[in-house]
């Protein structure tokens, strides 16, 4: 009968034992992960909404005319960065511009080299294929707190031609971001042309 408590004395003392262990390791992992654990280095400083309102304000964007002046006259003030992938910009691009693909704009060191452009009183001037695929990288940067960028609000086919003279004095206002076909209109008016008379 002794034994018998001595035994289930000793499957108690093991449990107990268990269960202190795997309270001290996880305690141990939990202060291993806070004292290891890196803090965030980057922060939104602005809400996406302030950004989406930005995008609208003419001062963040650059038209197809300001940015062949900028070109034609050697602007150093403005940096060109091409957001399109590697290969796309191998195909072309415009005079000057660096490729920073758009997956990889947000490491240490393209946010160093925006940081760099600001210490240095330079614009950085975002394009892409699209007006519309230089908006986010545009908005989150400046959500970040990176207020020297602007993009250029359409996209690089508008631009490739290299005539600078000829878009530095075009009248037209461009912006691939308003359709060229009022497609409401479109299906109104097929509407009304197949009513039967």
């Amino acid at each position: 009968m002794s034994d018998n408590k001595t035994v289930n004395h000793m499957i108690e003392l093991t449990k107990t034992n268990r269960i202190t262990i795997g309270v001290v390791v996880v305690l141990v992992i939990l202060l291993l992960g806070f004292i290891f654990m890196k803090p965030a280095k980057y922060a939104f400083n602005t809400t996406l909404d302030k950004e989406i309102k930005d995008l609208k304000v003419t001062e963040y964007q650059m038209s197809p005319q300001a940015l062949a002046q900028a070109i034609l006259k050697k602007d150093a003030a403005l940096v060109l960065v091409d957001v399109r992938s590697p290969f796309e910009f191998a195909k072309g691009h415009l005079p000057e511009a660096q490729n920073i693909y758009k997956i990889n704009l947000f490491s240490d060191d393209q946010i160093d080299f925006f940081k760099d452009l600001k210490k240095g009183n330079k614009t950085a001037v975002l394009y892409g294929a699209s007006a519309g695929e230089a908006n986010v990288p545009f908005m989150i940067l400046k959500q970040m707190g990176i207020d020297n960028i602007k993009y250029l609000n359409v996209g690089y086919e508008h631009m490739k031609s290299g005539n600078w003279a000829e878009i530095a004095a075009n009248p037209l206002k461009f912006n691939d971001e308003t359709p060229i076909v009022d497609f409401a209109q479109f299906i109104s008016d097929a509407q009304k042309q197949n009513q039967p008379t």
